[in-house]
């Protein structure tokens, strides 16, 4: 009941959510059918006749069956550890004659065949429940008492006249789907569909009677005299028995007595016979919201969208409808076994949403070297034990040592227990000291005399960066090919010019920044704050130097092992910076102001409140991977079907970034 002005309302509040509300001993009856041309189909029927419903249908429920239903307690760090309690067994054998797979399957499809699903609790004297069974939601119905209460009646096909004795609303799990005229039956997806699954109908059977009547269904008999009608009945007769159906086709026809035959049937073409089912396949996926390569309809995917469509089947499909079910259960079930709050349910997709092995080999590498994932936490993603007591904690850095550590590894006692390293000191960053010789002010007033496009611009800085570069390299030269010819054994050691490279590398970024920021910020009719990115830029500079200057020792030393005795090692280490290094020069510098561009233009994109974000691709002879993105929109904070931010990310791997001089376009409109 409910308060209306201070007079009690002998109701419930909920029956006000109906279109036409019946307030107490009122019955709720769902749909099973529906008309398609010249017959009544059962939602049934037309599911078990007509091909992409089923396929989708079936798609879905097994997608759902597969999953492994959790429960699990509330609380932090409860999220890892399932509860093994009665209503996991439940949910696993819900009653002798049926798998937890089974019910799941038969609920995913009948609620998306007929919009809602019942499960009818069993319980034990004790008033314990034992057992779930499925109920047929076409013999469901549901009826509201004269308290305002629920009771549900499983008819014979008799109204009011059930098999089973009333059952009250407590022990009935629901799943019903929106329905604009009622809180108490679902509405099925099919009556969407009602006009797409008559033309599918007519289609099939205009097609069934083609092949029935012969290759020209549609055949008018005409002469220049006057018939009797037995004549007419005896004619018609035999034409159809002599060239109606399929293994009469291509026979050849007689006629006597002045008849000619007049095709009148419309050809395949004119009726876009193909086109029209293409069409009903696909709105059939859009009703169920699912994509079409899914169920193997491939004509729009290409080989960069097809991995995130399939994907997108788990995270944008599946992850509402499993919130649905988990909220029911929660709402209906789980409070006959445990006190509110307790516990949850959950739908685990971890195992789908996971990429393949070798991207989840790389990520899982990232995180336990940044101390996110403890080793033992990353084997069972491969299928593999946990490793001893060494691999029960985090760890940080390449080298993999224990975090706070002086670098010392942990050890192992006798006894099995884990004996910590000594802590040490904080470890200092290293600090970029701005370049003697070259400043941000100076590049920005080089930059400024750009007055065209952004991409004229981004050019301008790769010149500029690779200029710098060409300048370090000469020196490295310089001082590698004086260490070689005083035979000094160091000849040359990496660390020596990290400062240096990083002072240059954070100057030529910070310019990059600076000057794409700001033309993205004013394109979008604002500004752009630099301090946003000034720590990354600082750190990147700091990180990408250590690993040029890495990669430049080992290509001076791979050249001089592999020189023979009689040559000059002054000529290797020529060879070394006039080829590789030299290419790596340009190669850098494509890469540094497509990497740092592309940050500062989604930087500069989120400061200004710009919505989308679409690639574009600049390079005449662009490689094919970023040839299909061109053009490809999103909005600003999800990545591309590439799986990328945008170009430059070197989430998609250092040969997506190399040499690229794709773009970003912003957009402040929807």
């Amino acid at each position: 009941m409910f308060l209306s002005n201070g007079a009690i309302v002998p109701t419930q509040v909920d029956t006000i959510g109906d279109r036409t509300p019946m307030f107490a001993d009122a019955s709720y009856y769902g749909s099973g059918s529906m008309q398609l041309s010249g017959l009544w189909a059962a939602y049934g029927a037309l599911y078990k006749s007509q091909l992409w419903v089923g396929t989708v249908v079936r798609k879905l429920a097994m997608a759902t069956a597969r999953m492994p239903f959790d429960i699990k307690r509330s609380g932090a760090g409860n999220e890892q550890s399932p509860e093994d309690g009665p209503l996991t067994a439940l949910m696993r054998r819900p009653n002798p004659r049926m798998s937890g797979f089974m019910l799941w399957q038969w609920t995913s499809s009948t609620r998306d065949v007929y919009g809602e699903a019942f499960w009818l609790k069993l319980r034990d004297n004790k008033g314990v429940v034992r057992e779930l069974h499925p109920m047929h939601p076409t013999n469901v119905v549901v009826r509201r008492t004269a308290d305002g209460s629920l009771e549900y009646i499983y008819s014979a096909g008799v109204r009011d006249v059930s098999m089973l004795p009333p059952i009250p609303e407590q022990d009935v799990v629901a799943f019903i789907g929106y329905n604009p005229d009622t809180l108490n039956r679902g509405l099925s997806n099919l009556e969407s569909l009602r006009m797409t699954l008559l033309n599918e109908d007519a289609s099939r059977r205009a097609t069934a009677s083609f092949w029935d009547k012969g290759a020209r269904p549609s055949v008018m008999l005409g002469t220049d005299g006057n018939l009797s009608q037995g004549a007419i009945d005896r004619l018609k007769k035999q034409f159809a028995a002599s060239h109606g159906g399929a293994d009469n086709m291509g026979g050849t026809v007689v006629f006597e007595e002045g008849i000619k035959p007049t095709i009148v049937q419309l050809n395949m073409e004119e009726m876009q016979y193909i086109e029209s089912r293409k069409l009903n396949r696909e709105e059939v996926c859009a009703a169920y919201d699912v994509p079409p390569p899914v169920v193997h309809i491939l004509d729009h995917a290409t080989f960069s969208n097809i991995t995130e469509q399939l994907r997108s089947q788990y995270r944008d499909t599946m992850a509402p409808r499993f919130v649905d079910f988990e909220s029911v259960i929660d709402h209906q079930l789980v409070t006959d076994f445990y006190a509110p709050g307790e516990v949850f349910t959950r739908f685990n997709m971890d195992e789908v949403l996971r990429g393949d092995f070798e991207v989840r080999a790389e990520s899982a590498n990232k995180l336990v070297q940044v101390g996110v994932l403890k080793p033992a936490e990353a084997r069972p993603m491969f299928g593999l034990a946990p490793a001893g007591p060494e691999a029960d904690q985090l760890y940080g850095n390449a080298a993999l040592v224990p975090l706070g550590s002086n670098g010392t590894p942990a050890q192992v006692a006798t006894d099995g227990t884990l004996i910590p390293a000594p802590l040490a000191a904080p470890a200092s960053v290293p600090t970029a000291v701005p370049s003697k010789t070259l400043t941000v002010r100076q590049l920005m007033g080089r930059i400024s005399r750009v007055k065209a496009s952004k991409q004229a611009t981004r050019d301008k800085l790769a010149a500029e960066h690779s200029r710098e570069l060409k300048v370090f390299f000469a020196a490295q030269r310089k001082a590698v090919k004086s260490a070689v010819g005083q035979k000094d054994s160091g000849i040359f050691d990496p660390s020596e010019w990290d400062g240096d490279l990083a002072d240059i590398l954070h100057t030529l970024s910070t310019a990059t920044a600076k000057a794409i920021g700001t033309k993205v910020a004013t394109d979008l009719g604002g500004q752009y704050n630099a301090e946003d990115i000034a720590d990354w830029l600082k750190t990147d500079s700091v990180d990408s130097a250590k690993n040029i200057n890495k990669a430049t020792a080992d290509q001076i030393a791979a050249a001089l092992s592999a020189q023979l005795d009689d040559e000059d090692p002054e000529d290797a280490v020529d060879g070394v910076f006039d080829g590789e290094i030299a290419a790596r020069a340009d190669q850098i510098s494509l890469s540094r102001v497509a990497m740092v561009a592309g940050l500062a233009s989604q930087v500069a994109a989120r400061q200004n409140d710009a919505a989308t974000k679409t690639w574009v691709v600049t390079a005449a002879n662009p490689r094919p991977a970023h040839s299909v993105m061109d053009g490809e929109t999103v909005a600003l904070n999800e990545v591309f079907s590439n799986g990328m931010n945008g170009p430059g990310d070197f989430s998609g791997g250092a040969d997506e970034v190399a040499g690229c001089t794709c773009d970003l376009q912003f957009s402040k409109e929807g």
